[in-house]
């Protein structure tokens, strides 16, 4: 799997190579998958502009077909919501990423069943992952 990240945010420091390899420590199958990171503002801009929704959120997805697909993570949201679920920022981009990762698997979480399955999913491959070092706290 090739996985290229751009950061694009300078609030929070991300340690890049770890990244990836918590990308690739997944085990999920992909070809090719670009991670950008970004802050609040540009996140709001492209969840209005991509789901017609207002306000930011944690991670996009984008499946691009044959195995390439792309995640916008929104770093700010990891820290904000790491301090209301008394979890760690990197546990909230690992969960991103993972969650980014399984939908372009095919897994999905718009009805109960489904989002279960998913949930389930999740929590097998965030036991398996050391994310420690992804993104430092200050």
């Amino acid at each position: 799997m090739t996985v290229t990240v751009a950061n694009r945010q300078r609030t929070h420091k991300v340690n890049v190579a770890r990244l990836k390899n918590l990308v690739v420590a997944t085990g999920l199958e992909l070809r090719e998958l670009s991670i950008v990171l970004v802050g609040d503002a540009e996140m709001a801009r492209l969840n209005l502009q991509y789901h017609n929704t207002p306000g930011t959120t944690d991670v996009l997805t984008f499946d691009y077909g044959d195995g390439q697909g792309e995640l916008i993570i929104c770093v700010d949201r990891a820290h904000a919501q790491a301090r209301q679920f008394r979890t760690t920022p990197a546990q909230e981009l690992a969960l991103y990423v993972v969650h980014g990762v399984l939908h372009l698997q095919g897994y999905d979480d718009l009805k109960p069943p489904a989002r279960r399955r998913m949930r389930a999913a999740e929590r097998r491959l965030l036991a398996g992952l050391d994310f420690r070092g992804v993104l430092p706290l200050r």
